[in-house]
């Protein structure tokens, strides 16, 4: 799939996606105005976007910005603490793990550049982003973007349902495992009950949030009911992400969906589609209709918390960092644009592609 056919199928998609997220918005009067400016916006993004495709870069719609590593849990199979432990392989990497993470100055410029350069959404991500209060200010210096805030949810409180209610462009994103046995299994003793009490604060104020789902072989039933996703639906959720698991640790590989599951679950969400008023994203899943991975900046890139772009949170690959140089200029990394090209070798045929064929991209980057 050639990039100009890719960013207009992204557009296309962009703006069913805002489209029924206005709609959602409509019974919120103060959320649905501030979905107005952003659909605005997103039409405004994506000629931005096409302009720079004519140019010869390609602008991703999507940032991740993984924007601290610290965090307040410890989760079972976290990917992120096992890449921070020395658990990865990771070729060409800019920026050593000794690297200071940026500071809130530093990232309100990449959110300057990425709006300039017509990126639609900035995911922040960590670690607990919620401990760096500092950068998650700045967001609401950029309306028009939306920053879905993937969070354990444990911090929120009352002074952060003040800032949610007055920036509406930020929506928390709050992870579960599914009901109370897999989400303490995973999270620890606790932590499920804990988020039942924050989701009740965000419906009590009526924010706009949604919900982080890591889809395993394990939940995969539970999760994907009908039942369950009404109760999470009545609970106020309005987004909801599946993330299908990827075993960093070898020791959960069990954890990853079998072969009948992948196979099953685009009928499951089709399901889910057609009965709720909410969004629902499948990752990686959702890629098939993109002609494969949208990593390395096809769809999406993934900012560290020290700077080094990479082609995807899970396939940490880097050889340029905006601590040192403009936004435009990294996503013209050589490396982003050998993985690119890769699509048509690795093809799609569920999970993540990346991470199921790290041991060959990094032997072809090795060679570079």
């Amino acid at each position: 799939m050639k990039n100009e056919e890719l960013t207009g199928l992204m557009n296309g998609a962009i703006g069913r996606l805002v489209g029924k997220a206005m709609k959602i918005a409509l019974s919120d009067f103060s959320a649905a105005r501030s979905f107005v400016r952003i659909l605005k916006y997103q039409k405004k993004a994506a000629k931005i976007r096409l302009r720079h495709e004519a140019a010869g870069l390609h602008v991703p719609p999507f940032l991740i910005a993984s924007i601290v590593r610290a965090c307040n849990l410890r989760c079972k199979g976290c990917y992120d603490r096992a890449k921070h432990e020395g658990n990865e392989s990771v070729a060409l990497r800019e920026n050593g793990a000794g690297a200071a993470e940026l500071d809130a100055a530093a990232w309100k410029r990449v959110f300057s550049e990425a709006r300039e350069l017509g990126v639609s959404f900035i995911l922040l991500a960590g670690g607990e982003p919620f401990l760096r209060r500092d950068i998650i200010l700045e967001c609401k210096s950029f309306p028009e973007i939306v920053f879905p805030v993937f969070t354990n949810g444990l911090l929120i409180d009352d002074t952060w349902i003040d800032f949610f209610s007055s920036g509406r462009n930020v929506i928390p994103i709050v992870s579960v495992e599914g009901d109370e046995a897999l989400t303490d299994k995973r999270r620890g003793s606790g932590v499920h009950a804990a988020i039942i009490e924050k989701r009740a604060l965000l419906k009590s104020r009526n924010i706009l949030y949604g919900l982080s789902i890591t889809l395993t072989s394990e939940n995969f039933n539970c999760v994907l009911s009908e039942d369950y996703i009404d109760g999470l639906v009545a609970d106020g959720a309005r987004i909801i992400f599946f993330v299908e698991y990827i075993p960093f640790d070898a020791k959960t590989d069990s954890l990853v969906l079998g072969d009948s599951q992948k196979a099953e679950l685009p009928a499951r969400l089709e399901r889910l589609h057609s009965r709720f008023q909410a969004i629902f994203l499948d990752f990686p899943g959702d890629e098939a209709a993109f002609g494969g991975c949208l990593a390395s900046g096809r769809g999406f890139v993934h900012i560290n918390a020290t700077g080094s772009v990479e082609s995807c949170p899970f396939a940490p690959y880097s050889d340029s960092s905006i601590a040192n140089r403009s936004l435009s200029a990294a996503l013209g990394s050589p490396v982003l644009s050998r993985i690119r090209s890769l699509q048509e070798t690795l093809g799609h045929s569920g999970g993540c592609t990346l991470f199921e064929n790290k041991a060959m991209i990094e032997d072809l980057l090795k060679k570079e």
